[in-house]
């Protein structure tokens, strides 16, 4: 992977988005109908957090009623986001040392795509 390679070159273009007050089982909905691993949630003018398939194994485990709690109650709130000009090298380190598989990508304020672990790692095999 060179150092020039910028995280728009391998991000996912098309993100779900969420309401805070979504329930847990329409989020869980979401992600098997898009194949998808996390959906961003959102908030005024800004990512509120992310709920991932993560966030909804420990709701499993918790034993909570999946159809009254909500996406608020699960996601996470310190979300790391990266900008779709960052180079792929530094996301994949950032993601490596904070555990994290998938990063909203934002420019200018806006949530425009998607990176995954699963994105770097296919770019890596090219």
């Amino acid at each position: 992977m060179s150092k020039d390679e910028k995280v728009s070159s391998v991000m996912q273009h098309t993100t779900v988005t969420i309401q805070p007050s979504t329930t847990l089982r329409e989020v869980a909905d979401i992600l098997v109908r898009e194949e998808i691993g996390c959906a961003v949630v959102e908030g005024t003018g800004k990512v509120a957090g992310v709920v991932s398939e993560r966030d909804l194994v420990r709701a499993v485990a918790d034993d909570v009623d999946l159809d009254a709690e909500r996406a608020s109650d699960y996601m996470a709130f310190d979300v790391v986001a990266v900008d779709p000009h960052d180079d792929i090298a530094e996301t994949a380190r950032a993601m490596l040392d904070g555990g994290i598989r998938h990063l909203p990508v934002v420019d200018e304020g806006k949530v425009v795509g998607i990176i995954s672990i699963r994105d770097v790692l296919a770019h890596l095999m090219d």
